[in-house]
């Protein structure tokens, strides 16, 4: 069958799945009904999907490049969006703590200065402490809680959102870019989910195409764009969670082209947008800085000189959307730091580690020791440490090679891949940082995560029908196969990386 017909035969099915996962949304009503909610249909409308786009994957990984196809799976790509945009959220409320900044942001008050907790309690607090209350809130602060205190009573969608933000004691942990983004959103039109991701989907056509524009750079085929615009969990965790990852996703994707340019100056911009988006692509900042010295000595000037000036714009891009939010001073990333220290979910390796140091410090007098009197602690700085291994040796490795751009995009993959899989938070949404690397390297283990990380959403199933036993199962469902399949893949790699190093040294021989 031509390429660009069974393309079209599986988007035609994928897209009557999407508008039924759109309608079953509505039985996903918050704060009522769990224990009725469709959680298994869900997930085996979503099993289906991933199914129909793995053999989509499979074609065009098998296929060449032709423009029928492609405009088949732009356009198929384009409905999926539009067929899940109006759909009810399914499982997820973090959107609710973004439009409560971006409303805070709007009338003029800093989103990292108060928390949703502080809101709900002013009129008690001013009422039935007034001694405290004037002891730790200035004339400036009191007024700002009023404002926010009536914008919560404004009307009943106000008021209902508000409620439903999550762990409301936390202040906000998104950075800069993420707030103007929020704010935008409800100056557009206030408390619509469907305006923020319409806003969304605009970062996801940016990613996009420059997804493409990277492939064609590379001399890749353009189709392979497909394992990006067809990801189920892309769409997923964009359209129907509302999750704000897209953000930092779209600009890295710019990023990386420029990169790969030798375009530098907007490499570095890009970059420091995708971090102020989500702090998430951080890590990446050691590759940029060895590629631009690289280029330097390549164009025999000072190697240290261009570096340095790279670097200047990328923090002057960080200080200049962090302006507006810094005379709180540390305050600005109270919420960060909670989060940092205290998070841990649908984690793989990170709960291994967990559980080996705190079955040491039972058996010796390891909790005698300081890192073991905070066993979480201790096993965030480890991963840490081999987070930072990991980049010194992919750059030790890379040599002087300037003009090898998929080595360079390779190493960066794998950090990636990396810091999702030691991460003690590896929820569903935070594995789309992988996906537009998989369109240049085709990881079937990876492509196949993206499908099993689905089952998180068993859990909350097995929560609401109170057999919360089988939960501690759910993590194992979803990675047991993925690491059997990852490390299959890298021995299978390995061989063929041997074998075609015995034959180019008996060519040379």
């Amino acid at each position: 069958m031509r390429s660009h017909i069974f393309i079209g035969f599986l988007g035609l099915l994928s897209l009557i799945l999407y508008l039924v996962l759109t309608d079953l949304s509505k039985s996903f009503n918050w704060g009522e009904g769990y224990a009725e909610r469709p959680i298994l249909e869900y997930l085996a409308i979503y099993f289906t999907l991933f199914a129909l786009y793995a053999l989509a994957c499979l074609s065009v990984f098998k296929s060449n490049w032709t423009q029928k196809t492609f405009w088949v799976l732009i356009s198929f790509g384009l409905l999926f969006r539009f067929a899940i945009l109006p759909s009810q959220q399914i499982q997820e409320d973090d959107v609710y703590r973004y439009l409560w900044d971006g409303k805070v942001f709007a009338n003029k008050v800093n989103p990292f200065k108060f928390s949703p907790e502080e809101i709900n309690k002013y009129k008690s607090i001013k009422v039935q402490n007034s001694e405290y209350f004037n002891a730790n809130y200035g004339k400036n602060e009191q007024r700002e809680l009023a404002i926010l205190y009536d914008l919560k009573w404004k009307n009943d969608r106000s008021l209902r959102y508000m409620e439903r933000i999550n762990h409301p004691e936390i202040p906000t942990i998104y950075p800069p870019l993420s707030q103007y983004v929020f704010r935008f959103s409800q100056q557009i039109n206030s408390d619509s989910l469907l305006t923020l991701r319409a806003i969304f989907m605009a970062f996801d056509l940016m990613g996009m195409f420059f997804i493409i524009r990277t492939l064609r750079s590379l001399n890749l085929n353009q189709n392979f764009s497909l394992v990006y615009f067809w990801s189920p969990l892309m769409i997923k965790e964009t359209y129907n969670s509302t999750h704000l990852d897209i953000i930092g996703i779209s600009c890295l994707c710019a990023s990386i082209y420029f990169l790969i340019q030798k375009k530098m100056v907007g490499s570095f911009f890009f970059l420091a947008l995708s971090i102020l988006g989500k702090f998430y692509s951080a890590v990446l900042l050691p590759f940029y800085l060895q590629r631009s010295w690289l280029l330097a000595q390549e164009n025999r000037v000072r190697s240290i000189t261009t570096p340095t000036l790279h670097l200047v714009v990328f923090c002057t891009v960080i200080t200049v959307f962090y302006l507006p939010f810094i005379n709180l001073g540390g305050r600005v990333f109270e919420g960060l730091k909670t989060y940092s220290v205290y998070w841990q979910s649908n984690d793989s390796l990170f709960a291994i580690l967990l559980y080996v140091l705190k079955n040491i410090s039972k058996l010796t007098s390891a909790k005698e020791i300081i890192f073991f009197s905070n066993t979480m602690l201790f096993a965030k700085s480890i991963t840490g440490l081999i987070i930072i291994a990991a980049i010194a040796y992919l750059i030790i490795k890379q040599g002087s090679n300037i003009n090898s751009p998929r080595e360079y995009l390779r190493n960066i993959f794998v950090i990636i891949v990396l810091v999702f899989l030691v991460s003690p938070v590896q929820n569903p949404w935070y594995l789309c940082w992988t996906v537009p690397f998989l369109c240049i390297f085709h990881s079937r283990s990876l492509i196949c995560l993206t499908g099993l990380i689905g089952l998180y959403y068993l859990d909350f199933y097995f929560d609401y029908q109170n057999i919360t036993q089988y939960s501690v199962f759910v993590a194992w469902l979803e990675y047991t196969p993925f690491y059997i399949f990852l490390i299959w893949e890298f021995i299978r790699w390995r061989k063929t990386w041997k074998t075609s190093e015995k034959t180019l040294s008996s060519k040379e021989n």
